[in-house]
């Protein structure tokens, strides 16, 4: 961890902000920046997935809630193009980093995700309704197609890994994590959406299929 911070110490307002409570995420949004906070949320997607640090990350106090609050916070009006982007990127770039937790996590690494609400805020690109998520094409792509792997885990375990085996309890929990932000009438909406070619579509089905833990035929 500490090598992590040496490598780049002038993101250390980042690091100070995973530490603080979450309800103090809106104060250090503004103040920060979202610029910044998108490039420092980048940094530290890339320390996950190319240098293999999901414990020492994991380890970091509050990171995961401030991460989760960052995937669902609402970051104010819209203002201005820019602006939207920018605050659009900090939820990208959050999501992307629990994804690659998720990806590299052993089964404790998946409970203290779940108990953290990543059940939650794998449903949040793609509940497009009233204004609450993304409604990307892109965006609604990745979310179907993180929720298909994360919940094929959860039921089959990994053939990549063969000492992680299937975890049913906490496939139950995020389940109902999802019903619980509207995620499964979102999924089945996008079982009729034929953007991407039809990729969203078949991404659904699949998501759709892999949390009920059964295969659904689709034309």
């Amino acid at each position: 961890m500490e090598k992590m911070k040496e490598q780049d110490p002038e993101r250390n307002a980042m690091w100070r902000m995973d530490m603080s409570p979450m309800s103090e995420q809106g104060a250090n949004i503004n103040k920060v920046g979202s610029q910044y906070i998108a490039s420092s949320l980048q940094f530290l997607r890339n320390q996950i997935q190319y240098y293999n640090t999901c414990k020492q990350v994991i380890q970091i106090p509050k990171l995961l809630q401030s991460l989760s609050a960052l995937v669902t916070f609402r970051l104010g009006i819209h203002i201005n193009l820019d602006v939207d982007n920018q605050r659009l990127k900090v939820r990208c770039w959050s999501r992307d980093c629990l994804f690659w937790i998720q990806h590299f996590g052993d089964e404790q690494d998946q409970s203290v995700l779940i108990n953290n609400g990543y059940g939650r805020v794998t449903s949040i690109s793609i509940c497009t309704a009233g204004g609450k998520g993304e409604e990307q094409d892109l965006e609604i792509f990745y979310g179907l197609m993180h929720i298909f792997y994360f919940f094929r885990e959860l039921h089959e375990g990994r053939n990549w890994q063969p000492s992680f085996q299937p975890l049913p309890l906490l496939a139950r929990r995020s389940e109902e994590q999802m019903e619980e932000e509207g995620a499964n009438e979102e999924i089945d909406a996008q079982m009729k959406n034929k953007g991407r070619y039809g990729d969203i579509k078949r991404e659904a089905n699949d998501a759709k299929a892999m949390t009920l833990n059964h295969f659904i035929y689709w034309d």
